[in-house]
C-alpha cells in the first residue's frame, strides 16, 4: 500500500470493508495456542497477568496492529493483507460458533481478545459492519454472560485496612437492601479502581449493537450493583441511558443514571437523545416517592458533582407533584460559603422555569422560601457565626418567590420590616457580641434575593448574580455609627 497517513480508525474501517469479501482467512494461532493451555480459558481472561499473555501472543502474529493505533502510517500490503484476513476469521467464528462446537469456549475467548486488540479505545462490535453479525447462538451465549455475572470483594495478599473492609461490607450491605444512599457513598469508596473484565465489555458492547433486547433482558436479571456498573461502564453515556430508561430493574436505572452524570466518571458530555432518555427515566422514579427522596438524597445532596443531571432533572420536575418538588429542595445540602452549588441549582431552576406552568413554578418557590427560613443560614442547627451576607443554593428559587409568589406591595412590605428589624436589632438581648453581629448579617443576607428581584421584575434578566453583589438599605460609607458598631458589610 502507498504510504500515507491515515488514523487507526481510518485504517481499521477499511479493513473491515474488505473482510466482508471473499478471501483468505488468517486464524490467530498463537492466540489460540495459549488459550487452550488454559484449564478454564474464560475465567481466565479475568486474570490480567494471563490477559498480558493473550495480548503478547496475538501481538506476535500481527505486531503491526499496534503498531497502526501509535504511527497511523498505513501497513504493508502484506501487513494489511493479513489484518484483513484475521477480520475474515472474526466474521466465520462469529457467524458459525455454537456452543457444541465450542465447548470450552476458546474460541469466543479469542473473539473477546480480537475485538480489544484491534481498537482498544473504541467499541470494535459497534464500528463494524452488519456482516460482522454474531450468529443467534453466539448471541444468546453473549447474554448468558451478563445475565450470570456476580461480584464478591476480596483482597490479595496483605490483609486490607479495618476501613476498607467494613466500607466493602457496608456497600455490600446496602446493596442488597436497595439503599441507594448507602450505595452510591460505598460506590465512592471503589469505584477509582473499578474496572470491568473484557469478556463483560466485550459481550455488552456486542449485544447494544446488534441485540439490545437481549442485553436490556440480561441486565435486567442482576440484582447486584457492581455487576450492573460493569455493563455500564462498557457502554456509551447514550447507549447506557436507552438500557436504563429500558429496564424496570431499579439497580440497573440507577446505575445508567449515575454513570452518566456523575463528575467522575470523565464521560463525553450527553447528546439530545441521552437528555431525552435521562428525562424519561427521571420521570418514571420521580412517581415513585420513597425512591425519588432517596434519588435526591444521592444526586441533589451536592448537586455541582452531576453537572449533567441539572438541565433534564428541571424539566421532570416541571411536571412534577408536590411530593417530588418537596423532596427536591429538601435534598439540597445548603451552604452559606463557596458558590459552585448555587450555579447548578439555578441550571436546573432555570429549565424547570422555561417548562413548568406558574403553578408548579409557584410551588416550588414556596417550598425553598419555607427551606430557607427554617434553616438561617445554619444557626440553628451548630453553634456558629455568620460574618458576612450569606447567599446559598436556593438564590434562584427565592428571587423566584419573591417575583412570582408575592407583588410589589408585599416586597416593598418585606423590605421595610427587615429595615425596621435592623434598626432595632441592637435594643434585644443576646448571649454575647457575635450572636450580635449574626444576627445582623441573616437580617441583610435576607433582603438580598428581595433586592435582586425589585431590581429584574418585569426584565429577562437572569435570576441569580454571576458576581457576588451586595445590596444594601443604607450606604455604608455614610451610615458611620452602624459601620463601627457592625463592621463593614462584607458577601461572602
Amino acid at each position: 500500500m502507498e504510504e500515507t497517513f491515515m488514523s487507526g480508525t481510518d485504517i481499521l474501517h477499511s479493513a473491515m470493508v474488505k473482510a466482508t469479501q471473499p478471501g483468505p482467512l488468517e486464524a490467530p494461532e498463537s492466540l489460540i495456542a495459549i488459550i487452550e493451555d488454559q484449564s478454564d480459558p474464560f475465567e481466565a481472561i479475568s486474570d490480567w497477568e494471563v490477559c498480558n499473555k493473550l495480548f503478547e501472543a496475538i501481538r506476535s502474529q500481527f505486531a503491526f496492529i499496534g503498531l497502526l493505533r501509535v504511527s497511523g502510517n498505513a501497513p504493508s500490503d502484506t501487513d494489511f493483507d493479513k489484518f484483513i484476513g484475521l477480520l475474515r476469521w472474526l466474521i466465520r467464528e462469529s457467524t458459525d460458533w455454537s456452543a457444541g462446537a465450542d465447548p470450552r469456549r476458546v474460541r469466543l475467548v479469542a473473539l473477546f481478545i480480537i475485538g480489544r486488540f484491534a481498537t482498544m479505545e473504541v467499541s470494535f462490535w459497534g464500528t463494524v459492519p452488519n456482516e460482522f453479525r454474531p450468529n443467534d447462538d453466539l448471541l444468546a451465549a453473549l447474554e448468558r454472560v451478563i445475565s450470570g455475572l456476580t461480584m464478591s470483594f476480596t483482597t490479595q495478599g496483605l490483609a486490607a485496612p479495618i476501613w476498607e473492609l467494613e466500607a466493602v461490607e457496608q456497600f455490600e450491605k446496602a446493596d442488597a437492601e436497595s439503599d441507594w444512599i448507602g450505595i452510591a457513598q460505598g460506590w465512592r469508596l471503589i469505584e477509582d479502581g473499578f474496572s470491568p473484565s473484557i469478556a463483560i465489555v466485550q459481550a455488552a458492547q456486542c449485544l447494544d449493537r446488534f441485540a439490545p433486547a437481549r442485553l436490556v433482558k440480561a441486565v435486567s436479571a442482576l440484582r447486584q450493583t457492581a455487576p450492573v456498573m460493569s455493563v455500564v461502564l462498557s457502554l456509551t453515556p447514550n447507549a447506557s441511558l436507552l438500557l436504563g430508561s429500558r429496564s424496570t430493574n431499579p439497580h440497573v436505572q440507577f446505575a445508567t443514571v449515575y454513570m452518566s452524570v456523575s463528575q467522575r466518571t470523565s464521560r463525553a458530555p450527553l447528546g439530545e437523545d441521552s437528555k431525552e432518555y435521562l428525562v424519561q427515566l427521571l420521570k418514571n422514579i420521580s412517581e415513585d416517592a420513597p425512591r425519588w427522596a432517596a434519588w435526591m438524597r444521592v444526586f441533589n445532596f451536592f448537586p455541582s458533582r452531576f453537572p449533567e443531571l441539572q438541565t433534564p432533572l428541571g424539566c421532570v420536575l416541571a411536571n412534577a407533584n408536590d411530593t417530588a418538588l418537596q423532596a427536591y429542595v429538601d435534598a439540597i445540602n445548603l451552604h452559606w460559603s463557596g458558590q459552585q452549588g448555587r450555579y447548578s441549582v439555578a441550571e436546573c431552576l432555570r429549565a424547570f422555569r422555561n417548562s413548568a406552568e406558574v403553578e408548579r413554578r409557584k410551588a416550588l418557590w414556596g417550598f425553598a422560601y419555607e427551606r430557607w427560613m427554617s434553616w438561617r443560614f445554619g444557626l440553628n442547627a451548630a453553634a456558629d457565626s455568620l460574618s458576612r451576607i450569606a447567599r446559598c443554593e436556593l438564590d434562584y428559587a427565592l428571587v423566584g418567590y419573591a417575583i412570582e409568589c408575592l407583588n410589589d406591595a408585599q416586597r416593598q412590605g418585606m423590605i421595610a420590616s427587615l429595615i425596621r428589624t435592623l434598626q432595632t436589632l441592637e435594643n434585644d438581648w443576646y448571649p454575647g457580641i457575635t450572636d450580635c453581629l449574626s444576627e445582623w448579617n441573616v437580617v441583610l443576607s435576607k433582603m438580598q434575593p428581595l433586592f435582586l428581584a425589585m431590581s429584574i421584575v418585569g426584565t429577562e434578566d437572569d435570576w441569580i448574580d454571576k458576581e457576588a453583589t451586595m445590596r444594601l438599605p443604607f450606604d455604608p460609607d455614610k451610615v458611620a455609627y452602624a459601620t463601627l458598631k457592625f463592621g463593614k458589610p462584607q458577601i461572602s
